[in-house]
Order: structure tokens, then C-alpha cells, then sequence
């Protein structure tokens, strides 16, 4: 097991990856610096509102949407009011309009709200909770720009052929398995159940690495037999044996459907990439835009470059409320202009010699 991580201009992109394959795909951007609280974070929290019908608390914890504390079974725990200081850890990071799910945690008194125990960054998180060394992409012979890419794309192919087309939408993630590519290898029966096997654990493979949460419902091909359906059961959660979040998972329904819930602990890959399936943000065709512009610094340490941007992108990197410019320099050197990409897509860009 080993970290392979990389520093880029704008973010960082970590994988864990065991052997040749990543399990996990992770990414934390300069923009949501000391904005964003992170799991595993410690607060001294102010108390605004005790709900009794929610059995818990909303506390402002200084940054970012209030954080929800559920008191359980216990109650309002006592010296609790609103108004108050406490100590909270979190326990679930922020996504979509929710804000982070809190747990107790005994602090020193001090001024509320403050963070009081920052986490790593996320590289070094990532070693410590896996007990595993560092590595650059170089370094660890690994494609990780690659692996990024492939996590987005909604058609993933299955090992002997076959694909599953996955699609998030708002409710849930849909998980579709798609027997094109595999129809010479058995037939019938045999055909569904080898597939929907290899398909369990790919799904389960992807699932983890994109980060996926919440509800998840996978379309099988329908299988007839009881024992048929037993086996695709076993292989579906055999696929997630190893997953570190909760999940519960249903039986098989009788259109061969299987619905699960995965433990939400921070946003799937494409609530950070996507600002709707398939379309990518400003942000994120700005900070690709770096990644394309260090890399040509990189190859040809004594050309002059031009980041030409479409309108959207160029507005993005122009404001420069990350600080890119000075980043990019203190590697590059002052040898780079960022200029309007005339007759550009608004998303677009391209690195020119000058």
C-alpha cells in the first residue's frame, strides 16, 4: 500500500493505491483553504439552536455552513444551552446544501468558534490513516492525472467484457450493467451471472474510488434461479468487504436490482469536479489549465509560454483569488503570460510558445 500524491498549482491529487490498482481517489484545493472544515477536525463550536424534534444541535464552528450535533439516545447532554461553547469533532464533511455532521469532543475553554486541531494536509492524512509511504507519480511508476480522467468518465469497462454506465443524479447514484462486448462468452445464465459477478466488483471498485455515498442502486441483468441470486447477493457484498464506510445492503429485488447505502463521509469525486453530470466547473477547467502549463514549463525549461483561456476560464485565472500566479512563477520562473483565448470556447484553453 503506498500514497502516490502530487502538488500541483491550484490542488492536490492523492490516491491510495494497493499493488497497480488505486482505491481511493482524493483531491483538496487551495480555494476551500481554511474555508472548508474536513473530517477528522476539532472545534470549539458556539451553540445556536437545540432542536428538540431533530434530537440535536446546530453550532456555528467558524467556517463554512452550520454543523449538525445529534445528541442519540442520551438526550441533551447536560450543561448544554444555547448560546454556549463545545467541543465537537467532525464526523461527516459538508456536501451538497448540508453542512457537516458533528461529534462530542472534550476541549480546553477558549473563545468560540475556533478550530483547535486543524487536520494534515491530505497526503499526509491519507499516510497516517493507511499506515503508507508518500510517493510522487514518478516516483511510484503511476498515472495519476490518468486515474483522475477515468474516474470521471460515466462508461467503465468490465474485466471479459461488458460495462457498467454509472450516472449520479440528485436523489442517488444509478449504477447500470451493460452486457455489450460479452455476448461470445457463454450464454443464457451462465452469461448473467459471470457478468453480473465481474460487475459487483467493479462496482464496488468504482463506488470507493470515486467516493460515492448516499443511496446506490445497481441495475443487474435478471437472473432466474434462487441460487442464481444468492451468488450475485455473496458477490456484491464480497465487493465491498474492504470499503472502510458502513455500507447496508439490500437483497437482490426480483428485476435484479440491488440497492445500498454507503456511509457518507465527504463529497464523491464529481460533487467536486461537476457542477452537473458531465459538465465540469470553472474552477476545474482552470486548475487543468495550470496542470497543462506546468507540465510544457516542465518539458522545456527555457521556452516562453502563453496559457491562452476562453472567456469563463480566463475571468477565473485573471481574478487569481488563489494566488496562482506567484505559485506558478516561484517553479516556472517569470516566463509564462496568461492571455484571452480569442475565438475559444468559453472553457477552453491551449499553451502556446511566445
Amino acid at each position: 500500500m503506498r500514497i502516490v500524491a502530487e502538488h500541483y498549482v491550484g490542488e492536490t491529487r492523492a490516491a491510495v493505491v494497493d499493488g497497480d490498482r488505486a482505491l481511493e481517489l482524493h483531491l483538496e484545493r487551495w480555494s476551500e483553504k481554511d474555508r472548508r472544515a474536513i473530517r477528522g477536525e476539532v472545534y470549539r463550536a458556539r451553540i445556536k439552536t437545540i432542536d428538540k424534534g431533530l434530537n440535536g444541535a446546530f453550532c456555528d464552528i467558524g467556517r463554512g455552513p452550520d454543523g449538525f450535533l445529534p445528541f442519540g439516545k442520551a438526550g441533551l447532554p447536560e450543561g448544554l444551552h444555547q448560546g454556549g461553547a463545545i467541543g465537537v469533532q467532525i464526523a461527516r464533511e459538508q456536501f451538497q446544501d448540508k453542512g457537516p455532521t458533528l461529534a462530542l469532543f472534550e476541549v480546553d475553554d477558549g473563545d468560540a468558534p475556533e478550530i483547535v486541531v486543524p487536520a494534515p494536509p491530505i497526503a499526509e492524512r491519507l499516510s497516517m490513516m493507511f499506515d503508507a509511504p508518500i510517493k510522487s507519480p514518478n516516483e511510484a511508476d503511476f498515472d495519476l492525472d490518468g486515474e483522475f480522467d477515468a474516474a470521471l468518465e460515466p462508461v467503465v469497462p468490465i474485466s471479459g467484457g461488458g460495462k457498467l454506465i454509472i450516472e449520479p443524479v440528485t436523489a442517488l447514484t444509478a449504477i447500470d450493467v451493460d452486457a455489450a462486448g460479452r455476448q461470445n462468452q457463454g450464454h443464457g445464465p451462465k452469461l448473467a451471472l459471470d457478468l453480473n459477478k465481474a460487475a459487483a466488483r467493479e462496482a464496488g471498485r468504482q463506488i470507493r474510488l470515486r467516493g460515492i455515498g448516499g443511496v446506490i442502486a445497481i441495475d443487474f441483468l435478471p437472473l432466474k434461479k434462487k441460487a442464481d441470486q444468492n451468488a450475485l447477493d455473496q458477490a456484491v457484498r464480497g465487493a465491498f468487504k474492504r470499503d472502510p464506510a458502513k455500507i447496508d445492503i439490500a437483497p437482490p429485488s426480483r428485476f435484479a436490482i440491488v440497492e445500498l447505502a454507503r456511509q457518507r463521509l465527504s463529497r464523491a469525486l464529481h460533487e467536486l469536479c461537476w457542477e452537473r453530470f458531465g459538465v465540469e466547473t470553472v474552477e476545474t477547467r482552470a486548475l487543468a489549465a495550470l496542470r497543462h502549463l506546468e507540465r510544457e514549463g516542465r518539458a522545456n525549461r527555457t521556452a516562453r509560454l502563453a496559457l491562452r483561456c476562453g472567456a469563463e476560464v480566463h475571468a477565473w485565472l485573471d481574478a487569481d483569488t488563489i494566488g496562482w500566479r506567484k505559485a506558478m512563477k516561484s517553479r516556472l520562473g517569470d516566463r509564462f503570460t496568461l492571455e484571452p483565448g480569442d475565438g475559444l470556447e468559453p472553457r477552453a484553453y491551449d499553451v502556446r510558445p511566445l
